[in-house]
């Protein structure tokens, strides 16, 4: 077997097992003793904490959330191995996000993983839509969906520029990756996941 295929192997099975370290319910239930998928939303994500819990710790999950997904791309990078593999592994971060192995398959839903496996390729484009889409999110009174605004203005501005800096098997790739998280969320909604409730 190709040893470039054996790594992807093993990188996306440890991207599924660091993507199911659900921070937001240690952390929730290290600070109130409470499950953070029964509270309000009933959703394990940074914005549940972020609005429940408190907003230093709410914004201490997302950055540690984001992690996950870095901490895999450079791990790819390191190992050498091609930049579209690298991030086809990363999709697996995601994945273990919204359906930790640890927590009953019950999870987040993505947002700040896909952010943090986005940061190395398009760092410049989500700095400057970063206020935009939390401007958009308080206008709409939805600034639990501010990770999706933003998601759309980088994509958008992506599709306008032609993804010109990248290569083609990234590019696809990362649209791959967008596409996995924007199916993923579609599944939990439609099966009402979030609206049941946790035995603590």
């Amino acid at each position: 077997m190709n040893f470039e295929i054996i790594k992807l192997i093993i990188l996306s099975v440890a991207g599924y097992l660091i993507g199911s370290l659900s921070f937001s319910v240690i952390i929730t239930k290290l600070v109130t003793g409470r499950d953070i998928r029964n509270i309000d939303f009933k959703n394990a994500g940074a914005y549940n904490v972020f609005k429940n819990v408190g907003k230093g710790w709410g914004s201490l999950v997302a950055v540690l959330d984001g992690i996950k997904g870095l901490f895999l791309i450079c791990i790819g990078f390191l190992l050498k191995m091609q930049t579209s593999h690298i991030i086809i592994a990363a999709s697996f971060v995601i994945i273990g996000h919204c359906f930790p192995l640890y927590n009953h398959f019950y999870g987040g839903r993505g947002g700040a993983p896909i952010i943090g496996i986005l940061v190395p390729f398009l760092s410049i484009e989500l700095a400057i839509w970063f206020i935009p889409a939390i401007v958009i999110g308080l206008l709409i009174k939805r600034l639990g969906f501010f990770p999706v605004f933003w998601l759309l203005l980088v994509l958008l501005t992506m599709l306008i520029l032609n993804w010109s800096h990248l290569n083609q098997d990234t590019v696809h790739a990362l649209l791959y990756v967008m596409l996995l998280t924007g199916v993923l969320n579609t599944i939990i909604i439609l099966s009402r996941r979030d609206s049941r409730i946790i035995k603590e």
